[in-house]
């Protein structure tokens, strides 16, 4: 049963267990002091200061007697008459019956949240079976982790490329309702004992030239086995560019320099 509609049918459960009640000329009320949306049988109390409607009688029938106020009547009444012990006993029974409808209220309250947790967990227990679409399995970079903190690793088992140097992966206990990691990947070491040539000159026109041809150039390189090599090409591309934007800012600040010289040699004069 949902939560809003157990809130909405608890007084079809019982007797108002919340409507005020007179004892002895005191005014005693069953409210709900806690924001808990789940309330427990811990949750409510008896609030004595709670004053009844007007227009109530003081000396009617209570609806219900708490055990501890039934515990002070007979310790101080010696002697009571029938009729009284008789409004005691109902009290006691219609005690015991709105207790027991709260704790059933409360109970139903629990299992819908028990039952909507669970379908929770069954979402996140869900991992993937096959490769998410545009993922394939990891095969090129084994070595490859996924930080989990405190020094915890996953193994990447699902990646698919990205621009800007990165890949987006998944580890093998992830599914649907996980967000992917995205790291940064770098081509493949090669080792030789052979002397490293420069780069040839027109490798370097494609590496800075034109965005249409380092599109293309890029484009390209993601078709090769090892996707940290256009990984590197988009990364040198944008390393380029912010090097010559703080070499024209050098250039911008030393001709203010300049000037200020300038000027401070004339002050100075």
């Amino acid at each position: 049963m949902p939560l809003m509609s157990t809130l909405s049918n608890i007084h079809t459960f019982a007797a108002n267990p919340f409507a005020p009640i007179t004892v002895d000329g005191e005014h005693y009320s069953l409210i709900h002091i806690s924001n808990n949306p789940t309330p427990a049988m811990s949750d409510y109390s008896a609030n004595p200061s709670a004053k009844s409607p007007a227009g109530s009688h003081p000396n009617s029938p209570p609806s219900y007697y708490s055990p501890c106020r039934v515990e002070n009547i007979f310790a101080t009444n010696a002697h009571i008459n029938p009729t009284t012990l008789q409004e005691i006993a109902t009290g006691l029974v219609q005690t015991v019956k709105n207790c027991e409808e709260i704790h059933r209220f409360a109970v139903l309250a629990f299992e819908d949240k028990i039952k909507r947790l669970e379908s929770t967990i069954e979402g996140y227990a869900e991992t993937y079976k096959q490769a998410p679409d545009g993922y394939v399995r990891n095969t090129m970079y084994p070595n490859l982790k996924i930080p989990l903190g405190k020094g915890a690793y996953a193994e990447v088992y699902w990646v698919t490329p990205v621009h800007d140097g990165y890949i987006q992966v998944y580890g093998q206990e992830q599914g649907p309702l996980d967000t992917p990691y995205s790291l940064p990947i770098y081509a493949h070491a090669v080792y030789s004992s052979e002397p490293i040539n420069p780069l040839p000159a027109w490798f370097h026109q494609l590496l800075v030239g034109t965005p249409a041809v380092h599109a293309n150039f890029a484009k390209a390189a993601h078709r090769l086995d090892d996707w940290g090599i256009a990984a590197d090409i988009v990364r040198y591309r944008k390393l380029d560019d912010n090097l010559s934007c703080i070499n024209v800012e050098l250039e911008r600040l030393k001709a203010e320099a300049g000037a200020i010289q300038i000027t401070k040699t004339i002050c100075k004069g």
